[in-house]
């Protein structure tokens, strides 16, 4: 087998066939080809950067990939790396040592493209490996906030307790929304974040160029954005974000969550940073969460004034950087 570092401009047709059979059989999925072509060619460089793991045939059986972001730096933008897609095909897992092969040809790569910082949120599995073997170190564990409007529905229960528990949930809804609108007269804001991602970025601009993806923006300033799906049996409402003039706000957030309630959801879910006050969303407690997202970075740059990027504190991070779900 052969690892072959590239830009995606540089991949063959085979190599983009076995890639989409590859990444389809791992991770349970069926996306044409197309859906990487959109994902990896939308980016501001035109490509993003990957290491590929070659079979004898020269079939692609693995990758890692890196897409180049504009993020900002306070007033400054510098390039960032989000790590996705990491995957090799079972058949093909007899060196354990791979990845970490795999990522350490390709940084040489990042280093000549700029870019100054690769970030990840790897799933339970994969992070212990990225911790430990490829050493990227942790920035912080990014928060899940519900709103349970059938809670019956979202537990998973059945007859006349499903119903209460729906009942129950949905007087919860009713009060705390109502309580929450006369709280949000308040006017409170997030503050602004030192690291956070360039909202004229090409592949910000794309990923949520999809129909499935429902944003609005008015005159007055007030924009957000929201997806509707169905996980496991439960109709979900995800809020992406909710601003008024380019900052979070508590009143963005009532608007945002009237909209997708109504959708006749089963839960309000937003997953990222809610630094400020509010009463409307509840912060799911880290064991109760679905699934932990840790954040985690390997810094390139050697310049001194990206090292608070590891300060969990200075990053607005969610879903909409990055789908995690």
């Amino acid at each position: 087998m052969e690892i072959k570092v590239c830009r995606s401009i540089e991949w063959s047709n085979i190599e983009w066939e076995t890639y989409r059979f590859g990444f389809n059989e791992v991770f349970h999925r069926d996306f044409p080809t197309s859906y990487f072509k959109e994902k990896y060619l939308s980016v501001f460089k035109g490509y993003a950067c990957h290491a590929l793991l070659l079979s004898d045939k020269g079939d692609a059986v693995g990758g890692v990939t890196v897409i180049p972001c504009f993020y900002n730096r306070n007033e400054d933008t510098f390039v960032n790396g989000l790590a996705v897609d990491v995957f090799i095909r079972e058949a093909y897992r007899i060196d354990p040592l791979m990845l970490l092969r795999m990522y350490k040809k390709l940084k040489n790569l990042l280093e000549e493209e700029g870019i100054v910082a690769v970030i990840a949120v790897p799933n339970a599995i994969a992070y212990p490996y990225w911790k430990s073997i490829i050493k990227l170190k942790d920035i912080g564990n990014i928060s899940y906030w519900v709103l349970p409007v059938n809670a019956g529905n979202i537990l998973g229960k059945k007859g006349c307790f499903k119903s209460i528990l729906n009942f129950s949930s949905q007087c919860y809804c009713f009060i705390i929304y109502f309580f929450s609108m006369i709280c949000s007269l308040s006017g409170t804001k997030d503050k602004v974040y030192k690291y956070n991602i360039c909202k004229f970025d090409p592949y910000f601009i794309e990923k949520f160029n999809n129909k499935s993806y429902i944003k609005c923006h008015d005159a007055a300033g007030l924009s957000y954005m929201y997806k509707i799906e169905y996980e496991n049996g439960v109709k979900t409402g995800y809020l992406l974000d909710a601003e008024n003039e380019n900052v979070r706000t508590f009143r963005a957030f009532m608007e945002a969550v009237k909209a997708i309630l109504n959708n006749n959801v089963d839960i309000v879910l937003y997953v990222g940073k809610v630094g400020f006050f509010q009463t409307l969303l509840l912060r799911v407690p880290r064991r109760f969460e679905p699934k932990l997202l840790p954040l985690i970075c390997d810094l390139i740059s050697k310049d001194e004034k990206y090292s608070d990027m590891l300060d969990y504190k200075n990053w607005d991070f969610g879903l909409k950087n990055y789908d995690v779900r």
